[in-house]
């Protein structure tokens, strides 16, 4: 069994401080999973961790839709042996298929993230299968911070979970202090 959680706290990829979370809450712990995946020796012990975990939902096709994702995603689907898909956000913040990639073809989609925050992006997928006619059977990340249990209905599968504060924004105790904000989408960068 792999200790991931020990793999991110070595990578520096737990952070700490105040962060803005996609759907507009705030964190005080957000996880780069980049700074992990760039090791493509630990992607691959990730993968092969969340893969044997995963078994049980028998995916015939992994979808993925952040570029984090669809990379620990591509990782668990070649382990698993089955396809691979994924979806890209347009400037109007809606997911779409393109490429020719064409869900309607796959029964048994499991989609794969590299972590769960909140429930906007997942959600946005799930419409996005059902647009097409497909639904998803699972929800997986490698990790999952707060309290989500299920999102629409499906349960959320994680490798580790980390306990994490989230706050509106107008009840955000940190915001009450004054400290700065970190977008969590690029938490290394500062302005």
């Amino acid at each position: 069994m792999v200790d991931v959680k020990n793999i991110l706290s070595e990578t520096g990829s737990i952070l700490h401080g105040h962060f803005l979370l996609e759907s507009g809450m705030h964190s005080d712990t957000c996880v780069e999973c980049a700074k992990v995946l760039q090791y493509t020796w630990r992607t691959r012990e990730i993968g092969n961790e969340m893969a044997l975990r995963l078994q049980r939902f028998a995916p015939d096709c992994i979808l993925s839709l952040t570029p984090n994702g669809m990379i620990i995603g591509y990782e668990v689907a070649r382990t698993m042996d089955v396809p691979f898909i994924y979806l890209e956000e347009d400037k109007n913040g809606n997911f779409l298929f393109t490429h020719c990639l064409e869900p309607t073809m796959f029964k048994n989609i499991l989609i794969v993230q590299d972590v769960i925050y909140d429930e906007k992006l997942l959600h946005k997928a799930i419409f996005a299968l059902k647009d097409r006619g497909s639904e998803a059977i699972g929800l997986s990340s490698m990790v999952k911070i707060g309290q989500i249990e299920k999102i629409d209905g499906l349960s959320v599968n994680s490798v580790v979970n980390i306990s994490a504060q989230i706050y509106a924004p107008h009840v955000c105790p940190m915001c009450k202090e004054g400290l700065e904000i970190v977008d969590c989408k690029n938490p290394c960068r500062r302005s």
